[in-house]
C-alpha cells in the first residue's frame, strides 16, 4: 500500500504543475502530515520535489527533472505514450514531458 500511495503522489505531481497538501490528502484520503512523508520518501528516492507557501503555493517536481526510465520498462513507456496519446490533453502532455516519453 505504501508503494502504491507513493507511486500514486508521484504520478499526480508529474500531471500538474503544482497541487497542495490539502488536495493529495483528500484524493488518497490521507493526513497531510502524511502527504509531506511520502513526500520526504519522493526525495529520498532521488525525485526532486518542490514546497512553495503562500497564496498561488504548492508542492511540485522541479520543471527541469524527467522520470525516464526510473520506474517504467521500454513496453512500459510504450503502451503508456500510446495511451496518453489517445487522450491527448494539456495534462496529458505535461505528463508525457515529466515521464520522458
Amino acid at each position: 500500500m505504501k508503494q502504491y500511495l507513493s507511486l500514486s503522489i508521484l504520478l499526480e505531481l508529474a500531471k500538474k504543475e503544482k497541487v497542495t497538501a490539502k488536495y493529495l490528502s483528500q484524493k488518497f484520503e490521507i493526513s497531510v502530515r502524511s502527504v509531506y512523508r511520502y513526500l520526504d520518501e519522493l526525495e529520498s528516492a532521488g525525485i526532486p520535489t518542490f514546497t512553495q507557501v503562500g497564496k498561488n503555493g504548492g508542492i511540485g517536481i522541479e520543471k527541469n527533472f524527467v522520470l525516464d526510465s526510473l520506474l517504467l520498462t521500454e513496453q512500459d513507456k510504450d503502451l503508456l505514450k500510446r495511451l496518453l496519446l489517445s487522450v491527448n490533453t494539456e495534462n496529458c502532455k505535461r505528463l508525457m514531458i515529466k515521464l520522458g516519453l
